[in-house]
């Protein structure tokens, strides 16, 4: 008998663009993140480790700019907000249930 789990979690650790070091520096570390309860979880371990974390918005209005007319989506919005846009083509992704932090 095969068992399969499906993540519940996934946490992301990856640079997703310049434009967060650009916003804070090479010591924080920018996070994009829809549920809160996760966010709780991850912050309470970022404190308990030394970690650096601020959070960041997942600003939905941005995901206009990533509409294609011939496929479904670019890889890649316009230069402004360009951390949001890399989260939220991410996000695109992943199914609604799973909770998930993309920095």
């Amino acid at each position: 008998m095969l068992w399969f789990m499906l993540a519940t979690k996934i946490v992301d650790l990856a640079t997703l663009t310049g434009a967060c070091v650009v916003a804070l520096g090479p010591s924080i570390a920018g996070v994009f993140i829809p549920n809160d309860d996760l966010a709780k979880e991850l912050f309470q371990a970022s404190e308990a480790s030394g970690e650096k974390f601020w959070r960041m918005p997942l600003e939905e209005s941005y995901w206009e700019s990533m509409k294609s007319g011939v496929a479904d989506m670019v890889n890649t919005g316009g230069r402004q907000g360009g951390a949001i846009n890399a989260a939220l083509f991410l996000k695109q992704f992943v199914d609604e249930k799973v909770k998930v932090d993309a920095r």
